[in-house]
């Protein structure tokens, strides 16, 4: 008994025994760095919110940037104090203006919510469009006191699609982010929303687009992996076999995510926003040891999407049901295990 021990650790292993429980994940958890900052804005201290996005601006980290503008939006949606008090000490602090910025979209999208245009109603229409209307000269504010900055276009192409923009303005928006930064993940994964079916374009456009821009981005860049995100949107509705995208484009799409997720170590917080994606798009192909090799690397950091598209779940539910139907997948194929499991 003792010699087959090793045996037992190894199949152990091979099922995923090392995941982390479920008590230990959470969605969208904040970095170290990022925490505190957070924390101080809540409680009406701008101070560390304003050395941070400083500190993104000079060293261009374009994509931090955003991550933090986004999360720092979220708390003045809660608690607009600190924000106020920034943007009155400073009317054109670059940093303020973007928080600024989006917040509008927050605000404008928390009064439409996340529902499909049939359940949403003309009132909550009205204050979705009024809002961004209003959203208008705070964007531009943004824009221009900051040149270069390619977080801003990002802000834009948000506020294009509630605003039902018409392409050439699309367009015209992402010419801009080519001109910032033509790798920003973030601005391209805001254009692949405008592009996909259930907005302004369809299946097929959004895979263009997606295939184009990874086909282009500079080695190192997490641009290489959008396609995983069209997967994400064109799997969800169209979940089954048939639709009109081959799967050999959507295969294609994963293979290539799986070849540029295996340049990051594991637990890395850029590459999870990919993980996540990757992992439910290798449990709807039943691609189950894969699969359960990238929940191992993305351990605790479960990101909202593209769990909150699996309706009546929440994300954590979510993600942990496809990681146990993965693991049980895997364990199926192991004989040490699949003789204790039920019958599929």
């Amino acid at each position: 008994m003792l010699l087959a021990f090793p045996r037992v650790v190894r199949h152990l292993r091979s099922v995923g025994a090392s995941l982390p429980p479920v008590t230990q994940l959470s969605v969208d958890r904040p970095d170290p760095v990022l925490r505190p900052v957070l924390a101080a804005a809540w409680d009406g201290n701008h101070a560390p919110a304003r050395e941070l996005l400083a500190d993104t601006r000079r060293r261009r980290a374009w994509e931090r940037r955003g991550e933090c503008v986004g999360r720092l939006a979220e708390v003045a949606l809660a608690r607009p104090r600190w924000l106020r008090a920034w943007r009155a000490e400073d009317g054109d602090d670059p940093d303020a203006a973007l928080v600024a910025a989006e917040l509008e979209i927050c605000l404008a999208w928390e009064a439409r919510t996340s529902a499909r245009a049939q359940h949403v109603s003309r009132k909550q229409f009205e204050i979705f469009f009024r809002t961004l209307h209003q959203a208008v000269p705070v964007i531009e504010k943004a824009v221009e006191l900051n040149p270069g900055d390619p977080v801003p276009w990002s802000v834009a192409l948000h506020h294009a699609r509630g605003i039902q923009a018409p392409r050439r303005d699309f367009d015209e928006l992402l010419l801009h982010v080519m001109d910032c930064d033509p790798d920003h993940y973030g601005c391209h994964s805001s254009a692949l929303q405008y592009l996909c079916a259930k907005w302004y374009g369809s299946h097929e456009e959004m895979f263009d687009f997606a295939e184009t821009a990874a086909a282009r981005a500079r080695p190192g860049r997490l641009l290489a992996a959008l396609p995983i995100e069209a997967v994400t949107e064109y799997l969800t509705e169209h979940p089954g076999r048939r639709g009109p995208v081959p799967r050999q484009r959507v295969n294609a799409a994963v293979d290539r995510t799986l070849e540029v997720c295996a340049g990051y170590e594991a637990g890395d917080r850029d590459a999870a926003r990919i993980r996540n994606h990757l992992a439910l798009a290798l449990v709807r192909c039943g691609r189950w040891e894969e699969a359960l090799r990238q929940f191992e690397l993305i351990g605790t950091d479960v990101r909202e999407f593209p769990w909150a598209y699996l309706d009546g779940e929440t994300e954590v539910r979510a993600f942990v049901d496809a990681r146990e139907n993965a693991r049980v997948q895997v364990a199926r194929t192991v004989p040490f295990f699949s003789r204790y499991l039920p019958a599929a």
